[in-house]
């Protein structure tokens, strides 16, 4: 049996107040045997000293990322730090983090950490939960790539960093009080577990009908379709794409592992109009266009929380919204957070939420199988 505790601090200045805060909420002397972390802060919690003090006061191993805002049953906003604690007499948990990495070293990085953990561990975990960098030459789909081939498509669950700053540049990810820019946090969850996950990206309405075929790609980068420009085919059908708008701009992508289309976005346009994709683009896959806004989040989130809430005898909830969301819901960015508070605390059961740069999580694919993918803009849950 697993169970969740969580604490959160609005307190950034005064360390040992804030260390005191959250061990209070957490009640460490009644923690069973085993236990691990979860950390999700605005950057200034880390620059202060907080985050640091706090792993180190706590006797179990802490992962975590900068996000651009967070929630759980005491309360949500921006500049808030939110721990998550799982703990268990039977499900052990082990963390750990990367040193900062490099387009010719995070496989190696990926490798050696996930083997020291297992090692430590005793054994394949039942899950693995992690966090993974923003890198402007490794795309998201990369890292998670060379991490399922790494831990053998065992299940992973986590998220890219993000931060209140839309270039990325103070993003960072979090394992023992130690905080990298560009590094990847693992928990390796061992035991008797048997997570569920839920993830909503575009309501079925806001995909075109439309699809069209990759026929010139390399990896993320996408150059053309149906043998167009990728620019002039999309600007054809009423869509200018500019670096200003290119994050509102979701593409469904009909991978053949996969029952449901993935949503992915645009990250880069290039000088020759190719486009950064947030995922592989394999030639000859179908691609189609969506479009998100206030309503397909609020449908997708309330799904999302359906299926949360049909599982009466959770003991744990862990939510990881695209960033995307919270941006595209301005002027009232807190509409999605009010929306989960509202419905999960008054349950009583506990929750953590962390808005994603990136949400990874397992999709069943046709053989009926779970295969570890990367999204964009999705309402992506875990269930324990």
């Amino acid at each position: 049996m697993i169970t969740m505790r969580t604490a959160r601090t609005s307190e950034i200045d005064e360390i040992e107040d804030a260390v005191a805060e959250i061990v209070e909420q957490i009640d460490l002397p009644t923690l069973k045997k085993h236990a691990g972390g979860l950390l999700y802060c605005h950057r200034d919690f880390i620059e202060s000293g907080v985050v640091e003090a706090l792993c180190s006061a706590l006797p179990f191993d802490v992962i975590g990322m900068t996000a651009m805002a967070g929630a759980d049953a005491h309360g949500y906003g921006k500049y808030d730090l939110t721990l998550t604690v799982l703990t268990s007499d039977e499900i052990t948990f082990v963390g750990g983090m990367t040193d900062s990495v490099e387009r010719d070293s995070y496989k190696g990085e990926l490798e050696q950490l996930y083997t020291t953990l297992r090692e430590k561990s005793g054994g394949d975990p039942a899950l693995i939960i992690t966090f993974m960098p923003h890198m402007e030459d490794v795309a998201g789909c990369e890292l998670v790539a060379a991490m399922d081939t790494v831990c053998g498509g065992l299940p992973m669950w986590g998220s890219l960093t993000n931060s209140d700053n839309f270039n990325y540049d103070t993003v960072q990810t979090i394992g023992n009080g130690k905080s990298l820019h560009t590094a990847t946090a693992m928990l390796l969850i061992r035991g008797p577990i048997e997570p569920q996950f839920f993830v909503h990206s575009i309501p079925e309405r806001n995909i075109a009908n439309a699809r069209v075929i990759v026929t010139k790609s390399v990896g993320t980068r996408l150059y053309e379709v149906n043998d167009q420009p990728i620019l002039e085919y999309l600007a054809k059908i009423g869509l200018i794409i500019t670096k200003e708008n290119i994050t509102t701009a979701p593409i469904m992508v009909y991978y053949s592992n996969a029952e449901k289309p993935v949503a992915l976005g645009f990250y880069s346009i290039f000088e020759d109009g190719s486009v950064l994709t947030g995922g592989e683009m394999p030639e000859g896959t179908s691609i189609s266009v969506g479009s998100i806004d206030a309503q397909g989040i609020f449908e997708t989130a309330e799904a999302g929380l359906d299926n949360v809430l049909s599982y009466e005898n959770r003991e744990a909830t862990l939510l990881l919204p695209c960033i995307t969301r919270y941006i595209m819901l301005a002027p009232d960015q807190d509409a999605e957070l009010r929306m989960i508070d509202e419905r999960l605390t008054k349950t009583g059961k506990p929750f953590s939420m962390g808005y994603s740069g990136g949400e990874i999580s397992p999709l069943i694919g046709p053989d009926g199988k779970l295969h570890n993918q990367f999204h964009n803009y999705t309402f992506c849950a875990c269930v324990l």
